[in-house]
């Protein structure tokens, strides 16, 4: 069965509809990033939930506009990056998706400028990130790269970052 790209979008904008209210669509939209494997998803939706909390503020996932997961995922990322006011990028591992949602992120002065970018300290990644892509002129560390070696201290980081109590 082939979908064409006009049949593809009329699907996104419904799914946009349904995952955004009129309302949200006011809020400030943070698209959070990362793992979506079972362990890492759990922090991710942690981080939503602190985020949510901060008022005018909707944080959400990719992974949310399911009907069009199986589109073309980078442009996918791309629609979804260009109508986000902010991307948080959470990378505790280097076995997924969300390493090239980092070099779309490292590749767009656009996208770059909306990143904040948690990394658990000594995770296993790789060193194109640990030697290259988290270092000067692309990130600077307490400004929009922060280190954590405990998920309380991540959950700690952004309730600061945002203001939250």
């Amino acid at each position: 069965m082939e979908i064409s790209h006009d049949s593809a979008w009329d699907q996104f904008l419904d799914e946009f509809i349904s995952v955004f209210s009129v309302y949200e669509l006011k809020k400030y939209k943070i698209f959070i990033c990362g793992s979506y494997d079972e362990d890492s998803f759990i922090i991710l939706q942690e981080v939503q939930k602190i985020v949510n909390n901060k008022e005018n503020t909707i944080a959400f996932f990719e992974k949310e506009f399911r009907r069009t997961h199986i589109e073309n995922l980078i442009l996918k990322f791309d629609l979804i990056a260009k109508f986000s006011d902010e991307i948080i990028m959470i990378i505790d591992h280097d076995k997924g998706g969300h390493m090239i949602e980092i070099g779309i992120i490292l590749s767009y002065p656009e996208f770059l400028r909306k990143a904040k970018v948690f990394v658990l300290r000594d995770a296993d990644i790789t060193h194109v990130l640990k030697r290259g892509g988290l270092l000067t002129p692309f990130f600077e560390e307490s400004k929009n790269l922060f280190y954590f070696d405990k998920n309380e201290r991540l959950y700690s980081k952004v309730k600061d970052l945002y203001e939250i109590e």
